[in-house]
This record gives structure tokens, sequence and C-alpha cells, in this order.
């Protein structure tokens, strides 16, 4: 776990690009123009020691506490707490004298700020990994259960706010007298937000379903470096708040799964989407990407990189 430095930190899960190889192969298209097929996942979707947690002060924890947790009850607290308590462990790590003696220590001093919220974000991924193995063969059924459940909101509202573009949006749009504390509390305030965005879902989860979108044309499904994106959001400026809110999930070339309020779609929880349909999505993963899109088809690709030219 912390035997070792982590430097190439991905905020695209290499498990869900999976589903998009073709020969072992996946499609990329980089700032759409430059298309390419890449064997290493490790190559795509990540940026060296992007997750390098900073040493946090107790006025830094008060000040992402009073930002997000004001209103949360006593539990739910407690449940912060601990998650509080892995990043204070950076500070008191650094400050804490070693004779040299002892690897495991070592170890720790060495790489602790480096590989900490890689590991969260691994350990999320370990929760998320049934659910999408479930929905890749189009079952739903585990957001009946509150353990699942649990874990599916957990894992998509991550993979929704762990990118660059959310981390690079967060450090360029914040203005005034906090800017700095903020951008040196990003990963604390994503693990944080992302935490309590899905802790609000779980409690309204029975206002909220999953529909599953079934590709049927000769089009797949593209996804991008911003793989969850909220399609409702329709606002221009970053800076402004939306108030509607509706997730779309590109799962494969094949199936994509909407996270929704049940009025949306009536009472539809499966949907076949024609050539128009996957388009009309693909161009908003297109839009919504950062730096690199992902497919199965290098030519389908190549056609979006042609059309952006126009």
């Amino acid at each position: 776990m912390f035997d070792q430095k982590k430097k190439k930190q991905h905020y695209v899960w290499r498990r869900y690009l999976k589903s998009w190889l073709v020969d072992n192969k996946l499609a990329c298209m980089r700032n759409k123009q430059y298309v390419f097929s890449t064997r290493d996942l490790m190559n795509v979707g990540q940026k060296s020691y992007f997750y390098k947690v900073n040493s946090l002060t107790e006025q830094d924890f008060s000040f992402v506490r009073d930002l997000f947790l004001s209103d949360v009850g006593e539990s739910t607290n407690a449940i912060f707490d601990r998650l509080f308590s892995l990043f204070r462990q950076v500070e008191q790590l650094e400050s804490f004298q070693s004779d040299g003696s002892h690897a495991g220590i070592e170890n720790l001093k060495k790489h602790y700020a480096t590989n900490l919220e890689e590991e969260i974000q691994s350990e999320i991924e370990s929760q998320g990994d049934p659910c999408l193995a479930q929905q890749l063969v189009e079952d739903t059924s585990f957001f009946e259960n509150d353990k699942s459940a649990a874990h599916f909101l957990n894992y998509i509202c991550m993979q929704y706010l762990r990118t660059k573009k959310q981390h690079d949006a967060l450090v360029s749009c914040v203005t005034g007298e906090n800017r700095d504390q903020i951008i040196k509390c990003a990963n604390l305030i994503r693990v944080v937000f992302s935490s309590k965005l899905a802790a609000n879902l779980y409690a309204n989860r029975a206002d909220y379903k999953l529909v599953v979108a079934k590709n049927t044309s000769d089009v797949p499904f593209i996804t991008c470096d911003q793989p969850v994106i909220n399609y409702l959001d329709t606002k221009r400026d970053q800076s402004e708040q939306t108030e509607n809110f509706g997730l779309y999930y590109p799962l494969s070339p094949n199936l994509a799964v909407f996270l929704v309020e049940n009025k949306i779609f009536g009472s539809v929880t499966e949907m076949s989407f024609d050539q128009s349909s996957v388009e009309e999505f693909n161009q908003i993963i297109l839009n919504s990407s950062y730096e690199q899109v992902y497919s199965s088809s290098e030519k389908q690709l190549r056609d979006l990189a042609s059309q952006a030219e126009i």
C-alpha cells in the first residue's frame, strides 16, 4: 500500500475503460485532434502524482468542515472525522522523528502523502466494481439493496468529481481571500464533497432510479476523461449553480446508464437508443471531455475530430 511511491495516478478508472478495448486496444483522441490506439491503459486518463496530498493544519480541516459539514448530524460528522484523521496523518508523519531503522515507518514518511488518496480511490473502485459488473449485463437490481446502493452512489459520485477537469475547474474558478486555502485543500474537498453528495443521494434514493440505455445502432457509445456527466446541466458559465441534476454514465460501446429522479423518462427503466440518440449523447460526452475521448473505434474518433475542425 505504501511500500512504494505510485507515480501514475489515474482519474479515469482503467477497469472501466476495458469495456472499450478491441483486440486489446483502446482508441483515444487527445485534444479533439490527435487520434491513436494504445494497449497500455497506464498511459491514458492519468497524471503523475495527481492525488498527492498537502500537509494540512487544523485551520484547514475546520475550514473544510465549515464549508461542507455545518448541516450534518453527529453520526455523519463521526464518519467524516475518520476521513479527516487519514489526511491529518500527512502532517503527523512529516513531523515524526525517525532514526531510519524501521523500513515501514520510513516508507510511510516517504510515500503516505503521495499514495493516500490513490488508496482511497482504489477502495471506492473496489466497492463499485460489483455494481459495474452487474450493469454491464443490464442488471440494476443492486440499487434496491441498501449496502450495494450506498457503494454504487459513493462510486459514481467519485467518478463524477475525481477528474482532472473537475480539479482544474476548482483551481481556476475559485476567487477571493480563501483561494489559496481551497487549492491547498483540494484533495480533501474532493473526497468530502463526493461523500456528501453520495450521502444526500442515498438519503433520498427512493426518489431516484437507474435507467439502462441499450445501443441498438452501429455507432458505439463513446466515453471520455470526464466519464460521468450531469447531462441536465446546461449552464454555460462554470461559476453558475445548476438546480438540475441527472447523471449519464456510458458503460460500454453498447450500454449506458442514467441516475435520475423518478419523474425523468416516466416509468421507464430501460430504453433502446437508435443512431440519432447515440450520436446526441456522444456529442454531449465530446463537449464534456477535457483532454481525452475514448472509443472502441479509431474511425469514429477520426470522424469526430474532422467534424470538430469544421
